[in-house]
């Protein structure tokens, strides 16, 4: 049943800016700076698209593909979702749920977020508390949300494309859908 919701799931994601502290002739990061370069090395590799295990290409309830907020604050973009993954009750800091990207020019995609999701009865079967990543609480999205999903949590990481509204922030006011 959740492989067949994994295609409605038309999630948010987070992409962050690179940043790190340099010493004299090399470059050096820590802490969560360094964890999103480990997972900017780790999708380093779908940044022109996606690929294999990230196919599933996900869309809403009314069969939208690139999302955006209707309260007009951004845009997440397109998701591709890791079906198996999605479904597996984890949360795996290289390995995150969905990879989102922003169109392009001539159908293009370019790599611009990571989102982590778990849904929450699989979770809270074995967690007191929502999850935790990067110093960040997953957000709670409800049953009856614009994905046609169970609960589930969900954290947006905006690795690969700056966001000036905060790298953990669902919405990019300078991503577009067209």
């Amino acid at each position: 049943m959740r492989a067949a919701l994994a295609a409605a799931l038309g999630t948010t994601c987070l992409v962050a800016g690179s940043a790190s502290a340099g010493a004299i002739g090399r470059s050096e990061t820590t802490g969560h700076t360094a964890k999103l370069a480990d997972l900017r090395e780790a999708t380093a590799p779908y940044r022109s698209g996606p690929a294999n295990p990230w196919t599933t290409q996900v869309f809403d309830v009314n069969g939208i593909t690139c999302i955006e907020d209707p309260e007009g604050t951004g845009t997440m973009g397109i998701h591709f979702v890791d079906a198996a993954n999605l479904v597996d009750g984890r949360v795996s800091r290289l390995a995150p749920e969905a990879l989102i990207y922003e169109p392009g020019p001539n159908g293009s995609l370019a790599l611009i977020a990571a989102e982590y999701i778990v849904f929450a009865d699989a979770w809270e079967a074995t967690h007191a508390h929502a999850p935790i990543l990067y110093g960040q609480r997953f957000a709670r999205v409800s049953a009856g949300n614009r994905y046609g999903l169970p609960d589930f949590y969900e954290l947006h990481v905006w690795h690969e494309k700056a966001n000036r509204n905060g790298t953990f922030n669902d919405w990019n006011p300078d991503v577009h859908c067209t």
